[in-house]
């Protein structure tokens, strides 16, 4: 079938944006003949291993209806969906918006505070902003929250309310209390926070998506790496006239490099992934500087903020995966090499067993020389070993990072190995705090050790791929974003 696939991943990144490679190498393939036999009733319930292959005459009457039906065009673009959220994701954000908001009202009584989440999904990440609004203190008349979506599956779903146990991820869950009420298929949103949010269907590639506000907040998250290249910028730029003077963009933890290289700057908060939009020249000439600020200066620690006093989102436990900081060297800076012209990219490639197998060698040296050193310095440099109650922890070093106490939380995390042995998550944490000092070398080495101990880690997967796509390597970067959504599952 693939001889065949060209016209409709065309068609795909017309319509939606989405780039089907980023997807697996035989997505677009298994979407394809689920629709084919969906229409012809022959196999339609079979598993995919089962299911006869779809002929070329096949394929080529479906291209037909494809292009005849909108609720087939639908019905594909449902399948390239990826719902894959939860309450308070990369809550960081949440606080920010939070804290910014409450701000903002104090200082101009009577405004209105403008949230857009686009896309929405299932609707997760625009009802946390009302949550976390609402703890915040503020009146459900100062704020106004607008939520997009391609899939009118997705709106349904966000509008009824209803969510399942997956919704509710890791263990800072006190929010359900106040605001769920146990249902029979899940946990029922309550009608007030509902109310805050204007769900509409709308397609972010296309023009007809503007609504004529300028917002405050607008969280587009975890979706542009699924965009192609073009689709990216296309939706940055939207995104870009839709912030008022100062307004603040949200991205995903993998996304940071697509902001900077449309010439956004960052909000240098830690671990919200924030940026603010440049004016008149500096964000021309921060846009034709490209993004990869490899001798960028480091990015400054950021002072401790004040949260407001009702947000009472918690930082992630230990057990749930930590979340990457936007690296510093894409702080904006105007000495950053042009990027790469579209003739220059590296194509997608499949990496070769003896590929996979000198990473994983290197991976496994990396870890192993990771885990010397820490014995090294338990024999010359580590006190007395730490009772159990008293070993730090995780989510200590999480709240120092957080807080931009990035000498304190190594420090932390140090402790930690000595006591626990080298841990994904720690490796992780320590690429964070590298990548915000500007230490990329080291960021990378840290993450490809996280990944040696924890192949799935999808963090570390796709910020490893930012960072590699930020070097020039976008096939590399490629592969591991395929890794990465098949440990989403």
């Amino acid at each position: 079938m693939k001889a065949s696939d060209s016209r409709f991943r065309g068609w795909l990144l017309r319509e939606t944006g989405i780039d089907p490679d980023s997807l697996g190498n035989d997505f677009l393939s298994r979407a394809l003949t689920e629709r084919v036999h969906a229409l012809h009733g022959d196999g339609e319930r079979l598993p995919s291993a089962a299911r006869p292959p779809v002929t070329p005459e096949a394929l080529d009457a479906y291209w037909q209806q494809l292009n005849a039906s909108a609720d087939e065009r639908r019905a594909l673009i449902e399948l390239f969906v990826v719902p894959e959220t939860w309450f308070f994701r990369d809550r960081e954000a949440f606080a920010t918006l939070a804290r910014l908001a409450a701000e903002r009202l104090a200082a101009t009584p009577g405004r209105v505070i403008r949230v857009l989440s686009a896309p929405c999904s299932t609707g997760e990440e625009p009802y946390s902003a009302a949550m976390a609004l609402l703890d915040a203190g503020l009146d459900p008349a100062s704020f106004t929250i607008d939520a997009i979506d391609l899939s009118v599956r997705a709106i349904e779903h966000a509008r009824l309310g209803c969510y399942g146990r997956n919704a509710f991820r890791g263990t800072a869950t006190e929010f359900r209390t106040r605001y769920f009420m146990p249902a029979a298929d899940g946990w029922l949103l309550d009608e007030r926070v509902r109310e805050c949010v204007q769900f509409r269907q709308a397609n972010l590639v296309e023009p007809g998506a503007a609504t004529g506000i300028r917002y405050d907040f607008v969280f587009c998250r975890n979706v542009l790496i699924y965009f192609g290249r073009d689709a990216q910028d296309r939706v940055i730029g939207t995104l870009e006239s839709w912030l008022a003077d100062d307004g603040m963009l949200f991205v995903g933890p993998a996304e940071t490099g697509v902001a900077m290289r449309h010439g956004m700057r960052s909000a240098r908060v830690p671990l919200a992934f924030a940026f603010h939009r440049m004016h008149g020249g500096a964000a021309v000439d921060a846009a034709m500087n490209g993004y990869a600020a490899r001798h960028a200066a480091p990015m400054p620690a950021a002072a401790p903020y004040r949260r407001a006093e009702r947000f009472t989102v918690a930082p992630p436990a230990a057990a749930r995966p930590l979340v990457a900081v936007a690296p510093s060297t894409w702080g904006g800076t105007a000495s950053s090499p042009a990027p790469l012209a579209p003739d220059e990219r590296p194509t997608a490639f499949e990496p070769t067993a003896d590929m996979r197998a000198d990473s994983l060698a290197n991976a496994t040296q990396a870890a192993q020389a990771a885990h010397a050193t820490h014995a090294t310095h338990a024999t010359h440099a580590t006190p007395a070993p730490l009772a159990a109650a008293d070993a730090p922890t995780l989510e200590e070093a999480q709240a120092l990072a957080n807080a931009g106490a990035f000498d304190e939380a190594e420090r932390v995390l140090a402790q930690f190995s000595a006591h626990a042995g080298p841990h994904a998550d720690a490796f992780y944490l320590n690429g964070l705090i590298a990548d915000a000092r500007g230490r990329v070398a080291e960021a990378g080495d840290f993450y490809r050790k996280a990944l040696y101990l924890r192949p799935t880690h999808h963090e570390a997967l796709t910020h490893l791929a930012t960072l590699l796509d930020v070097g020039g390597d976008g096939a590399g970067a490629q592969w591991l974003l395929e890794r990465a959504r098949r440990s989403a599952g």
